[in-house]
């Protein structure tokens, strides 16, 4: 008797769990039983018809997706899109229907989608993806010398997120999977009951209407077929918006089949995590989950901010040799920022400042880039890269040269945010979280430099085995802790840098090495002797 399939088990421990990475297994055999059912590797596709208005009198208009497009079709075992006819998926007409009626006008409304006494005109069939909608590719990978090849599906998204161990104070988090187009051609499909219909009208509704994204996740990227519409500067929301432009490379991202990514809710994930960092020491804990809600969004409502990343170049990721196993990414944009409240946008167009100042974006900020900063480790036989290194390309959008300009662009954002809040300045700051921007916490070290002067020191073997500092306990294989020092090679001109390292010394266990003790005073030793003073912030106290 052959085995029943995955989509008919129970989804509970032991039976089938298709939602979280560790029951990988039990997943990869579920998308083969569903996209590969004949096992020929061919999965079933829509079939592409006539563009336009075709002898079938369906109108159908083809756009290409440039990332991801996350629909959820409600069902409990993993999120993924509504299945059709061969378990091919696609977007509903209702929910394509409910895009184009939102950017209607009355008259446009009333005329294609009707009202509550008329139908509408037009008939929505719902978007269907063309081609290879699985986007199933062979990889070939060596471990040991040995050769292997798999199907991988680019289909397979991941949702990781990192709040509770990157700011709280817990120590793993857990992955989850879901489902998402991956840079889907979609058709989107309309029959009418008026021969004399507009269509050059209803596609330029439907582009304005796709122009808000499609689906879920638009406020991290996913659902565009083209910028958004605050991203235009013929747009109306043109004067509530941030336009960044970034050059960026670092080590990326993976999928959990393993392929590399350049995932642009990054950048979301960033601001969250810095504005919780900045708001944490200033207001009470329900004040910060308030504002935060407000800003980025809930389960329950959506964000007033969105963000969007438009790619000026290609991106490409390095994955020769070493970078194998843990590849690199280089990618060139623009970040788009944009709100009704023109204060948000101010407010978190300096969150931005200060995470590109402070650190950057994306897996392993925290570092610079060995690569480009520290080659004689980089180069050394099985050793990987480690941090990112992103550079503005717009003259002046940066305005620091030393450290005393630092020291007043930090204290500008504290008093910013102040100002936002009208918090009292004095506030006893949170426990809840690891970091807490607040000067009696945190303590910020630069130097104007042309090469790292201290870069060496994440590698000392006191140091590096220092939870604070390197993110592990002696004899641990791998980091166990986040690191509470931050270091940034800030770009300042003339090919000099800015060298700045930032440490948060309230929880003073985390800086106790098991065997050489409390390594604090020591690290901040050998920061002084390299020339960094502090900018901002206090020297830690002898007794907290």
């Amino acid at each position: 008797m052959p085995p029943i399939p995955k989509m008919y088990l129970a989804q509970i421990e032991g039976r089938c769990s298709l939602q979280y990475t560790a029951e990988d297994e039990d997943r990869q055999q579920w998308l083969k039983e569903w996209i590969d059912p004949k096992n020929d590797g061919e999965s079933y596709q829509h079939k592409k018809r006539e563009t336009r208005l075709g002898s079938d009198n369906i109108y159908r208009i083809e756009l290409k997706f440039p990332w991801r497009v996350f629909s959820n079709g409600g069902k409990d075992s993993i999120p993924r899109p509504v299945l059709g006819k061969n378990g091919i998926p696609f977007i509903p007409g209702s929910s394509i229907k409910g895009l184009f009626k939102r950017v209607c006008n009355s008259k446009q409304k009333k005329l294609y989608c009707g009202d509550e006494n008329n139908p509408g005109c037009l008939r929505f069939h719902g978007a269907y993806p063309i081609g290879n909608w699985a986007k199933n590719i062979t990889v070939t990978e060596t471990k040991d010398g040995v050769k292997t090849t798999k199907v991988c599906y680019l289909i397979e998204d991941v949702v990781h997120p990192q709040q509770k161990r990157q700011i709280e104070k817990e120590t793993t988090t857990s992955a989850s999977a879901l489902i998402s187009f991956y840079e889907p051609t979609f058709s989107f499909e309309f029959s009418n009951v008026n021969e004399n219909i507009n269509w050059t009208e209803v596609e330029s509704i439907l582009h304005q209407a796709l122009s808000r994204g499609l689906g879920g996740k638009t406020s991290t990227g996913y659902g565009f077929v083209d910028s958004p519409e605050y991203a235009k500067p013929t747009s109306s929301l043109y004067n509530n918006a941030e336009h960044i432009r970034l050059e960026g490379t670092g080590v990326s991202s993976k999928l959990i089949n393993g392929q590399p990514e350049f995932r642009p809710n990054l950048f979301k994930a960033t601001l969250r995590g810095h504005t919780i960092r900045l708001l944490s020491g200033l207001i009470n804990d329900k004040l910060i989950d308030r504002y935060i809600d407000r800003l980025f969004g809930s389960t329950n409502n959506p964000g007033s901010l969105q963000l969007y990343w438009e790619n000026k170049k290609k991106i490409s990721f390095d994955k020769k040799g070493r970078k194998e196993t843990n590849p690199t990414y280089k990618v060139e944009g623009i970040l788009h920022i944009c709100s009704q409240n023109t204060q948000e946008v101010s407010l978190i167009g300096l969150v931005i400042k200060f995470a590109f100042i402070l650190g950057g974006f994306g897996k392993s900020w925290r570092r610079v880039s060995h690569e480009q900063f520290y080659k004689e480790y980089f180069q050394a036989q099985n050793k990987y890269d480690i941090g990112c290194h992103w550079k503005s390309l717009d003259e002046g959008w940066i305005d620091i040269k030393n450290s005393d300009d630092l020291g007043k662009f930090l204290g500008k954002v504290r008093n910013d945010f102040q100002k936002y809040l009208g918090s009292n300045p004095n506030y006893q700051p949170s426990n809840k979280w690891r970091e807490v921007w607040h000067p009696d916490r945190v303590a910020v070290y630069s130097n104007v430099v042309q090469k790292s002067e201290v870069i060496e020191l994440f590698h000392n073997e006191v140091f590096k085995y220092t939870p604070a500092i390197g993110g592990r306990n002696l004899g641990d294989k791998r980091p166990t802790a986040v690191s509470s020092v931050w270091h940034r090679m800030l770009p300042i001109g003339d090919g000099n840098y800015l060298e700045i390292v930032t440490l948060f010394h309230h929880a003073r266990s985390d800086w106790k090495h098991k065997t050489q003790g409390n390594q604090l005073s020591n690290f901040i030793q050998e920061l002084e002797s390299a020339g960094l003073t502090l900018s901002w912030g206090s020297e830690p106290a002898e007794n907290p």
